[in-house]
């Protein structure tokens, strides 16, 4: 079984929203998805509650009260709560694989530098397939160049940009995701390192 970690001690930097879409991808693809909730507010477990019974199932799992996954799924995606204890974390991701939403501010970029160190002080950069991901970045703007500076300085795979849209917003309301729209209507979800590079915004 193949289990996916978001984690970021930061409040509101996206891991909710990453982890509902990977889920939602994954099960699109065909594979049996248990979408485990670390954090009681139930976030990814609510989303799950609400999605239509006509499109491809997801396993929600109130991980904070069980603690238990069986090995019946073929992927299970992780919502971390925020201040996720490092020990704690350490002992779930081994093996597996660790991804961290970054936000283009002044907060979260320093909130993420401390968390890389303490990762880094636990040992479980070099020992776990960890990377990053650029969220809510509004191309236009000198913190998306500040974030793309930060991010091009860690020694660890940036594997994604996501725009700042209300796309996210939309779909995680009426309990799907962008895998389950037309393609047209999220075309640049999320979007392109090259967009990025040429610090041009997407046309809708």
């Amino acid at each position: 079984m193949r289990q996916i970690f978001l984690a970021n001690p930061k409040g509101g930097c996206g891991k909710s929203t990453l982890s509902i879409h990977l889920a939602s991808y994954y099960a699109k693809l065909g594979y049996s998805v248990a979408l485990c909730d670390h954090d009681p507010q139930s976030s990814s477990v609510d989303w799950v509650k609400c999605r239509p019974a006509n499109l491809t199932p997801i396993q929600g799992i109130e991980f904070f009260k069980h603690n238990i996954l069986t090995n019946r799924f073929d992927v299970a995606i992780h919502d971390m709560p925020a201040a996720c204890d490092i020990e704690d974390l350490s002992k779930r991701i081994k093996g597996h694989q660790l991804l961290i939403p970054v936000l283009p501010s002044p907060t979260d970029i320093r909130a993420c530098v401390r968390f890389l160190m303490a990762l880094n002080r636990a040992n479980l950069v070099q020992d776990n397939n960890i990377a990053l991901i650029a969220n809510r970045v509004v191309v236009r703007t000198n913190f998306a160049k500040v974030l793309m500076a930060f991010l091009s300085s860690v020694n660890l795979p940036l594997i994604g940009y996501l725009r700042d849209t209300q796309n996210y917003v939309r779909t995680i309301n009426a309990g799907v995701s962008i895998f389950d729209l037309p393609a047209q209507s999220v075309s640049f979800d999320p979007v392109s390192y090259t967009h990025l590079r040429a610090h041009e915004t997407p046309e809708h």
